[in-house]
């Protein structure tokens, strides 16, 4: 395991967003004995996605958190799983965690990363900066507005050797809170990689002009459901994998068999965290590549 490195905290990011819209660079630490790795950890019902490269470390949504009947809290996905996956990885800080909205299998684990790991900033769509279930769950986080970046329409920051690029759609409430997901893009060294949270396929159609979505890797929209995954936006993205993350025999009966069969129709290969747990990818000479442990 590497020594531990300073986290990046980056008192400058509020003023580049307000500037001239971008999120800048994470600054690279050198001679970091680390793999560039993309691993959708199996946290049950719910997102957590880890990128590795540099050095530095990205989430993408923390997994979810369930109440109990009588209000209180139940399985905590962030204490229960992403710690301790972070721990197995040798990952002791994360420079940031992206939001892709705020419902509970989405951000649910927040609280309990912020308070086991040091984080730089935890960035969320700006279309939610008024919308009290977002604000209500952030606070019950512990993440408060020093900790907190909104985002615009179109953000992009530099990792390392890798390119991420944030779109949020614009989205007011009372619409869906689904269609505010933000859309994540990575690419760098011949990999690329696509999130859009629960995203419908209306946003999908929504965010496809003007930007290039095409990825390696694609997170199948809203765990498999069949208000995601539109065929024109699989064959957009065009992936040689995508990635159904969704817990085991779920309530909602995800991933749908029409997504599923949508997706091996367009040759498509399928990769699951509720049949395989964790699923990862490591960089390769041509890209990512699956690894089986």
């Amino acid at each position: 395991m590497p020594a531990s490195r300073p986290v990046v905290v980056w008192p400058r990011i509020a003023v580049l967003l307000i500037s001239c819209g971008a999120l800048g660079a994470i600054a690279a630490w050198p001679d970091w004995d680390e793999p560039t790795r993309l691993t959708f950890l199996s946290v049950g019902q719910g997102d957590c996605i880890v990128f590795q490269t540099d050095g530095h470390t990205i989430l993408i949504d923390a997994g979810p958190k369930r109440r109990t009947p009588d209000g209180g809290t139940g399985f905590d996905a962030g204490q229960k799983i992403v710690l301790p996956d972070l721990r197995k990885m040798g990952i002791d800080s994360v420079d940031l965690i992206l939001i892709s909205h705020p419902d509970m299998d989405h951000i649910g684990g927040l609280g309990a990363i912020l308070k086991g790991v040091p984080v730089g900033r935890v960035l969320v769509s700006a279309g939610f900066e008024h919308f009290q279930p977002m604000l209500d769950r952030l606070a019950e986080a512990g993440c408060g507005p020093n900790k907190t970046v909104w985002l615009g329409p179109d953000q992009k920051a530099k990792v390392g050797d890798f390119t991420v690029e944030i779109a949020c759609p614009p989205w007011q409430d009372p619409e869906p809170d689904n269609d505010g997901c933000e859309f994540v893009r990575i690419s760098g060294d011949g990999a690329s990689a696509m999130f859009t949270g629960d995203g419908s396929s209306f946003e999908e159609a929504e965010m496809m002009p003007g930007h290039d979505w095409s990825a390696q890797v694609l997170k199948l929209g809203h765990h498999g459901s069949r208000t995601a995954s539109s065929e024109a936006f699989l064959e957009a993205v065009h992936p040689q994998w995508a990635v159904v993350s969704c817990g085991r025999d779920n309530e909602y009966g995800f991933p749908k068999r029409e997504i599923l069969d949508r997706v091996q129709r367009l040759g498509i290969k399928i990769a699951r965290t509720d049949l395989d747990g964790d699923v990862e990818f490591d960089l390769g000479p041509h890209g990512w590549v699956r690894e089986t442990r």
